[in-house]
């Protein structure tokens, strides 16, 4: 049925913006299907979960349209972090639950949708999502409200900010592109050619590529914007066989980047350089696309892929994953992007707790102190366990899959990078890791 009215006007905007035009630390590249998890069967789940809760966390997200899959993204760890609030006792006693806000992938459609959702439920006590293609719309009208959010866009706007509602615990563009060079250089390689599908996800990276690749004293071979999805990127692939680098920094979905190789193979008799891309594309759907243009060897051991560390001998990645699983979140959905969402909520909920209040105005002094500690704090790794110490009396610390977190005066944090290669299940293994600091000096 063709779509009318809005309907078509959405449709007209999303062709504008550019599929896989949102910055979820790459998500958008991670291809489609697996990040569905039976779509119509987590969007329902959060939905049950909003008319259930007493309390609710807003996931400003698209759920309908090209992108929907991003909502389903965000409301995974929603749901697997209020799962494990709620079966611990809630907050203040009282179950919290996920709110589906559509925000259509358009910043002006999303504006009345979020509108609506504040002005008919007053249940709302938090909030997180915020991609880059709405933030710019969305998180001032969150800020309005008073209400704490956790978001996951790139934008190098909220960099340096004075929100105070505002938190993010993933890199902005720029912090991510460059961590892609710091990699290529960390492998040792001196000639890089760097390629960006032309969408906000993707080229957004591209100025802290550029500026980590002159301080890491790189050479830049080619340095090339493409469109996603053609049928072939023959012409452009002989610009770059021509510079005869020694790896790609390469970041485009799996159905680009297979088709990209393939043609880098013919022109080159099969002979394929080593890749550094975006930890997203940590996914079976990026394997099989591949195994049809490359050997199994390659895409395990020279493909390098790129995005927020996990300790996984931290308690609070046993917690976070084993909540991911048990809502039936993929693999690839396990990793640091999402993570801070996850832990977002929990550090939000203890705040409440800590706060004795869901009030967004008195409870949100305490999100600070739920990470720092103090004196003699008990250094808690999920809810469960904050909520015990909280009952007791005493401060807490909470520490989370990277280890301890310290926003600074923007209320942003950034962990250490991971490096990995992937299985041919699509699961990643760690090659080694990059200290945060080494990439912001680089950025």
């Amino acid at each position: 049925m063709a779509p009318t009215g809005k309907g078509l006007r959405r449709q007209g905007r999303f062709a504008g913006v550019g599929r896989r035009s949102f910055r979820i630390a790459g998500m958008a590249m991670a291809g489609g299907a697996l990040l569905t998890t039976a779509a119509s069967g987590v969007a329902g789940a959060a939905t049950k979960n909003a008319t259930t809760g007493t309390f609710k966390v807003a996931v400003v997200a698209p759920f309908t349209g090209a992108t929907a899959n991003f909502g389903v993204l965000l409301s995974n760890p929603c749901r697997a972090a209020t799962a494990l609030i709620n079966k611990a006792g809630g907050v203040l006693g009282k179950t919290l639950g996920c709110l589906p806000v559509n925000n259509y992938g358009d910043p002006a459609d999303a504006v009345p949708s979020l509108q609506k959702a504040f002005a008919t439920d007053k249940t709302i006590v938090m909030a997180e999502g915020f991609d880059s293609t709405t933030a710019a719309t969305t998180i001032p009208l969150v800020e309005r409200q008073k209400i704490p959010f956790f978001t996951t866009n790139g934008l190098t706007t909220y960099d340096k900010q004075k929100n105070p509602y505002f938190y993010r615990m993933s890199p902005s563009d720029n912090q991510n592109g460059a961590a892609y060079s710091v990699a290529a250089a960390h492998l040792h390689y001196k000639k890089v050619a760097i390629i960006y599908a032309n969408n906000i996800g993707a080229s957004g990276n591209i100025p802290g590529t550029n500026a980590a690749a002159k301080n890491m004293k790189l050479k830049i071979t080619s340095n090339l914007t493409i469109p996603g999805d053609q049928s072939s990127y023959s012409s452009t692939v002989e610009r770059v066989v021509a510079g005869k680098p020694q790896a790609l920094i390469f970041y485009a979905d799996s159905q680009t980047t297979a088709t990209f190789l393939s043609n880098y193979s013919q022109l080159t008799n099969g002979k394929l350089p080593p890749f550094v891309t975006a930890e997203s594309n940590i996914l079976p759907t990026f394997v099989t696309a591949l195994q049809k243009v490359a050997p199994t060897s390659y895409i395990t051991k020279d493909i390098y892929f790129v995005g927020q560390t996990m300790t996984k001998t931290q308690p609070a990645f046993t917690n976070f994953s084993s909540a991911m699983k048990a809502i039936g979140a993929p693999g690839g959905a396990i990793n640091g992007v999402v993570s801070s969402i996850f832990t977002g909520i929990n550090i939000m909920a203890l705040a409440a707790d800590m706060a004795h209040s869901t009030t967004g105005t008195v409870y949100n002094k305490d999100i600070l102190k739920v990470v720092s500690g103090g004196s003699g704090a008990v250094v808690v790794h999920d809810y469960t366990e904050g909520l015990a110490a909280l009952n007791k009396h005493k401060a807490i610390k909470y520490v989370g899959t990277g280890g301890p977190i310290k926003f600074d005066k923007s209320h942003n944090f950034v962990g250490s990078w991971g490096v990995s290669h992937i299985t041919t299940a699509g699961t990643p293994t760690q090659v080694f890791t990059i200290p945060g600091t080494k990439v912001l000096a680089n950025a």
